[in-house]
């Protein structure tokens, strides 16, 4: 309720030109709202005239939409008599006129600013919350029984439709046969080739199931139910992925990953995000002049490639430009075969652009605020969207529309990842919460609650087992999604964690934030992931940070600082270099 009554009083002072006011009220109590609603006050601190208040997309929607508030009888007979003895009729204006105010039965429930009693934040009392927690999920990677099975039941609902209409066929040429031999009165012989000759011409011709479209039946047309389907990869794509799988170094602790490090120069304060293919051919970036630029390391350029570092002689990379977005970008991301590129930005757009075609070949639209984050299905396709409306959505790249629509964050949410079987979605937001979301039926079914910051970094680990968390005050969680709970706790950033990757075949995992460090960690945990359910009593006794044989707490395997280069992306590739990208600060 806090963070909505602060920005409408500002919104209001703004609107009716008291802008002294105003930055005296954002300068005072800007501060108490920084943890959850940072992006919300970056944009409100831009305002300082009416005009402004119409045209901000952000202060439009604070007037334009209320904000939901929950709160028990007794919490809310509360407030009022506090705003009325008060007299603090304007307080009582907002909460009419832009609050909507759910009063429910039971008893408030305090909140505490440690670590553990961060579970509050979800809504859910720890014993309701290890309950919830404890669904049985499918965590192994993909097999038979998931989307095979789908397709089998589909053919066989097939073969079963068409056996039907033939049945029928042969019922309507039997009454035709029969009302032909009473008209005709041909003699047996006569009759019998009549009948072979009605059968020929009244019987609908069979089609061969080889003449079916194979896409149809791998991907039917309004008949995919339950769980989303994995597209089929392209052939050639397969074919490259097995080659630099058969090359992959096999890291561990003892064969630590090598690092080849992207600068971007004179990029610090413009570049927000980047990425590169898995074959790292080529390298994009996103900028806050919104445009996305993509070097193709691949192709030859021109120039010669320096002798030494004092060498002025350079190798011109060749470059594209991709223009239509009109906010600065704040996530790319290509897909796992690379021939596509997701763009994420401020203008609430996601675009997908065409690596062969150089142009966007659809803009996808739904989210009502900026879309902070979006990131491919293993198998492409699909993907998934983190916005600052709280939600998360899921679209396919055949309809501009989402097909699945997460909601139940408390703040904005700030990264999305896929899990390695597609069936789950994990996000991460400023409540200090991770949820996983269920495809299938678009339920939680993981509510992870532990940190003291924002999550802005999440990743699943390849057995499908694990999933790493970043927060901004720099600590790394794993989680095991089994038992719901933390399992080892890693500690060294001294700042936000903008990405993190798991090394092919697990085991290792880097991280890179803005302490301009790239570190590595020791991701292995305790066998303690079995796809059994847990005991119910040892759930009860556990703390939901904590598993039966505690946490681990580790400290970086080695760190690689950088000199003045916040590390804005940390990637593996398919045959385990480790990939970091990041804008230099220009020095002082």
């Amino acid at each position: 309720m806090l963070f909505p009554t602060f920005a409408h009083c500002f919104i209001d002072l703004v609107k009716r030109g008291h802008t002294e006011h105003a930055r005296e009220l954002y300068a005072t109590y800007h501060a108490d709202h920084m943890r959850l609603y940072g992006t919300d006050l970056a944009a409100l601190s831009a305002l300082s005239e009416p005009e402004h208040v119409l045209e901000d997309p952000i202060a439009r929607k604070f007037l334009d939409n209320k904000a939901s508030l929950r709160l028990t009888q007794y919490s809310f007979d509360l407030l009022v008599k506090f705003l009325h003895a008060q007299n603090l009729i304007s307080m009582l204006s907002i909460l009419n006129s832009h609050m909507c105010v759910e009063v429910v039965n039971g008893d408030p429930s305090p909140f505490e600013d440690e670590a553990d009693g961060a579970v509050i934040l979800t809504g859910r009392t720890p014993e309701a919350q290890r309950k919830f927690n404890s669904i049985k999920g499918r965590w192994g990677l993909v097999d038979s029984c998931l989307e095979i099975e789908r397709l089998r039941q589909f053919r066989k609902d097939t073969k079963e439709k068409e056996k039907e209409k033939a049945a029928k066929a042969r019922e309507e040429a039997k009454k035709s046969k029969k009302a032909k031999k009473d008209a005709a009165k041909e003699t047996e012989e006569a009759e019998g080739a009549g009948e072979g000759d009605a059968e020929m011409e009244d019987a609908p011709p069979k089609k061969k199931e080889a003449d079916y479209p194979v896409a149809m039946l791998e991907n039917p047309p309004n008949v995919i139910k339950g769980r989303v389907p994995i597209p089929q990869i392209d052939f050639d794509a397969r074919e490259v992925a097995i080659e630099d799988l058969r090359w992959r170094i096999k890291l561990s602790k003892d064969v630590l990953p090598t690092i080849a490090f992207f600068t971007f120069t004179h990029a610090h304060g413009l570049l927000c995000c980047a990425d590169a293919t898995g074959d790292v051919c080529n390298v994009a970036g996103g900028f806050s002049d919104s445009v996305v630029r993509v070097w193709h390391l691949d192709q030859p350029g021109e120039g010669e490639m320096p002798k030494d570092r004092d060498s002025k002689t350079a190798r011109s990379i060749p470059m594209t430009e991709f223009v239509g977005h009109s906010a600065p970008v704040h996530q790319v991301t290509f897909s796992p075969c690379g021939k596509f590129l997701l763009t994420a930005s401020r203008d609430c757009q996601v675009r997908v652009w065409s690596m062969e075609l150089k142009i966007c070949l659809c803009a996808y639209e739904g989210h009502m605020y900026p879309v902070w984050d979006v990131q491919w299905s293993p198998f492409g396709h699909y993907f998934a969207t983190a916005s600052h409306d709280r939600c998360v959505r899921v679209y396919a790249m055949d309809t501009p529309f989402p097909i699945r629509m997460f909601v139940g964050h408390l703040s904005n949410v700030d990264c999305v990842a896929w899990h390695p079987n597609a069936n789950y979605v994990a996000s991460g937001s400023a409540d200090r919460t991770l949820r996983l979301w269920d495809l299938s039926d678009g339920e939680c079914v993981r509510v992870f609650a532990g940190h003291a910051a924002g999550v802005r970094s999440i990743v699943f680990s390849p057995d499908g087992r694990t999933v790493a968390s970043g927060a901004d005050d720099g600590r790394v969680c794993i989680w095991d999604l089994t038992r719901a709970t933390c399992v080892a706790n890693l500690k060294g950033h001294v700042g936000p964690v903008y990405s993190m990757d798991y090394a092919g075949g697990g085991g290792l995992l880097v991280s890179g934030g803005a302490d301009d460090t790239v570190r590595v960690w020791d991701a292995t945990v305790p066998d303690s992931t079995d796809t059994e359910e847990p005991d119910p009593d040892q759930m009860a006794e556990a703390k939901p940070t904590t598993t039966a044989v505690g946490v681990i707490k580790r400290i970086p395997l080695e760190t690689f600082p950088t000199k003045n280069t916040p590390v804005f992306k940390v990637k593996f590739s398919r045959r385990n270099l480790c990939l970091a990208m990041g804008a230099r600060r220009s020095s002082k």
